[in-house]
């Protein structure tokens, strides 16, 4: 950016009125300082759910004029007028309010703090149409963003982040084969169980340093050079370069600003970036401080309520307590039930409509299907979208260990053990304190996973509900059991299958299978529905259950006969209660979900998995579509 421009920019930043990221990060800062036990606090999920409602709230106080204060005597006189005992619900909601307006005066203190005007303090506040909501949904615009996450991933967790490195080879300004990027991920996936473990990145830049072997090595293509080239040197410059001249170190040293200068849309697309970056140095000016970790956690969240904003809507009665109440209300939520005596439809899986991709040379497709077998993720993610199924199935892209699945993870590994270790001790549960431990254990061995904020939180979180989880449980348990089971070699109709079990408790030889699942409980209603109109093919989770059941019913080795499947949800619901769904699976449902494996194997075995869902909300047709990968879209 020319000087004269950052100098500008520089001076637009002594406006008093808060910008949409300062509100944002406002936010973050009152949520970062919830106590445990906050009404409003989260610990999995987004943990950031109440900025959205926190703008909503915040706004209508100020334009109305409303104050905590009379917030909550309204409150108090809604509660007194009621008859009887206070539902809990009722209790819990307006817990939520009173939380909610309370922090609207900690909000007030920290504007006064960084010497900032609210929109709504102003006599006219001004239309939003300046605000970069929209910029950040451009195609270009999110590209640059994703890369910038990439380089915060590296500082936050280093090494992390082959999954952002995947799509961004494929940006258009390196110009790369796409079948490079692919041989590049085949051979990381095939290295996994060798002791030449390594990471995308890390091979990348092995094959691009690396000495011809001979005068017939094929030359490394200049596009990966050049991308490796520039992620090394950004990598570098990442940690301590202000963020306006790495964002435009960022657009030289990958060839963007080449890119667009040799674009038909040379105009529309410079118009854009400019204004990105123009946005992003007014922001490093109003807060020197920021970092590029923040920055990206401040764009996500901005991404996020620009579609949540315009989706709620608040009324404004002359009662402040109407109007905000609703915000916090709980829905009422169906319960899950199980119909017997379903008639079930035919298998329907529908033919693809979504962009369809290049084919991979015959003999890499003989090779990556050599020894496939079905599991119950590759049965779902193929039902899905083929692109899916693809992507991370056969040429297995790498997978983002988030701080969610390392929690999982966890969990998974401590019940294990209090499992194993009930075994060795002549059928007697170890204490509750080596349940924890075990749990403590595997997060630390997994810090690196981790941000520091995120394994403080995730740590704390999983004490406390493991903590309650065994207690709800430990007189209950059965001791006649195997755990994490691998079973292999399984045939169905001529279709091998496989598949890990949590935990299958045995009743001579019938047996209740237990699946254990992190996560809220609340929200996976549909995940287990059987097959019915809104889900045609069933949930997930209800598919897994019948499929873990063939398995079982199918397993060579022993004579075991599953008479149950039960999802143990590790995790409280909202109100604090522990849930198992158990599912008696009957023969209508088994013959379903074998029709469906027989299905997908036989798609699959005739390659039918280069097209597309199209569905709107696919990731991989979205992908497919924004790096221009699409050879005959059908739309």
């Amino acid at each position: 950016m020319h000087v004269t421009g950052y100098l500008s920019l520089v001076m637009l930043s002594q406006h008093p009125t808060l910008s949409d990221m300062e509100r944002i990060g406002l936010f973050t800062r009152l949520i970062d300082s919830f106590p445990k036990g906050h009404p409003l606090k989260r610990y999995r999920g987004d943990i950031y759910h109440e900025a959205d409602r926190f703008h909503l709230v915040f706004g209508v106080m100020k334009r109305q004029g409303w104050t905590s204060v009379l917030i909550n005597q309204q409150i108090d006189e809604h509660l007194a007028s009621l008859e009887g005992p206070i539902p809990v619900t009722v209790t819990e909601w307006t817990d939520k309010l009173r939380a909610a307006v309370h922090e609207f005066d900690n909000y007030q203190v920290l504007l006064g703090q960084l010497n900032r005007q609210d929109i709504y303090d102003q006599p006219e506040a001004p239309d939003s149409n300046g605000h970069p909501f929209n910029l950040l949904e451009d195609p270009l615009i999110e590209k640059i963003i994703l890369l910038l996450n990439y380089l915060a991933a590296g500082q936050d967790i280093p090494n992390s982040g082959d999954e952002m490195l995947f799509e961004l080879l494929h940006g258009a300004w390196f110009n790369i084969p796409p079948q490079e990027i692919i041989n590049l991920v085949i051979e990381v996936a095939d290295r996994q169980y060798t002791e030449y473990i390594t990471s995308l990145r890390r091979l990348l830049q092995e094959k691009v340093t690396a000495p011809p072997k001979n005068l017939f090595t094929p030359a490394v293509p200049e596009g990966l050079k050049r991308a490796s080239g520039a992620i090394e040197k950004l990598i570098g410059l990442a940690a301590g370069t202000p963020l306006p001249l790495l964002l435009e170190q960022l657009l030289q040293e990958t060839g963007i600003r080449d890119f667009i200068s040799q674009s038909p849309d040379k105009e529309i697309l410079e118009q854009r970036v400019n204004r990105f970056t123009a946005y992003i140095t007014e922001e490093a000016c109003r807060n020197p401080a920021m970092d590029l970790p923040l920055l990206v956690k401040l764009l996500s969240l901005m991404s996020r309520s620009a579609r949540a904003w315009s989706s709620i809507e608040i009324h404004h009665p002359a009662n402040a307590l109407q109007a905000l109440a609703p915000l916090y209300q709980p829905a009422a939520a169906p319960a899950f039930t199980r119909t017997g005596g379903v008639a079930f439809s035919p298998v329907t899986i529908a033919t693809p409509t979504g962009p369809q991709i290049a084919r991979l040379e015959v003999a890499l497709e003989n090779k990556l299907l050599q020894r496939f077998a079905m599991s119950a993720t590759t049965l779902n993610n193929f039902l899905r979208c083929p692109l899916e199924f693809y992507y991370t199935i056969l040429i297995r892209i790498p997978f983002p260990r988030n701080e969610a699945t390392e929690f999982g993870s966890a969990v998974h590994w401590a019940l294990e053990m209090l499992f194993r270790k009930m075994q060795s001790n002549q059928e007697v549960f170890p204490p509750k304190e080596v349940f924890i431990k075990e749990f403590e254990g595997y997060m630390r061995r997994r810090r690196a996973s981790f941000t520091p904020e995120q394994f403080n939180r995730r740590l704390a979180y999983g004490q406390e509900v493991l903590s309650h989880y065994y207690d709800e449980y430990i007189h209950t348990w059965s001791t006649i059991v195997t755990v994490e089971r691998n079973f292999r070699n399984v045939m169905v109709q001529g279709v091998p299958l496989k598949g890990k079990i949590d935990k299958l408790e045995f009743d001579g030889r019938s047996a209740n299978l237990v699946d254990y699942k992190t996560g809220d409980p609340d929200k996976s209603r549909a995940r287990l529905a059987p097959p019915g109109e809104v889900i045609p093919n069933g949930g997930d989770y209800w598919r897994q259950a019948v499929f873990y059941k063939i398995l079982v019913d199918n397993y060579p080795q022993k004579e075991w006969k599953v008479t149950s499947a039960e999802f143990d949800f590790i995790e409280p619901d909202k109100n604090g209660h522990y849930h198992k769904v158990k599912l008696f699976i009957t023969p209508e449902e088994v013959n379903l979900v074998t029709r469906q494996i027989i299905t997908a194997w036989q798609r699959i075995q005739q390659r039918a998995f280069y097209t597309g869902c199209g569905k709107p909300d696919c990731h991989w047709c979205h992908f497919v579509k924004t790096y221009e990968l699409a050879q005959t879209p059908h739309e």
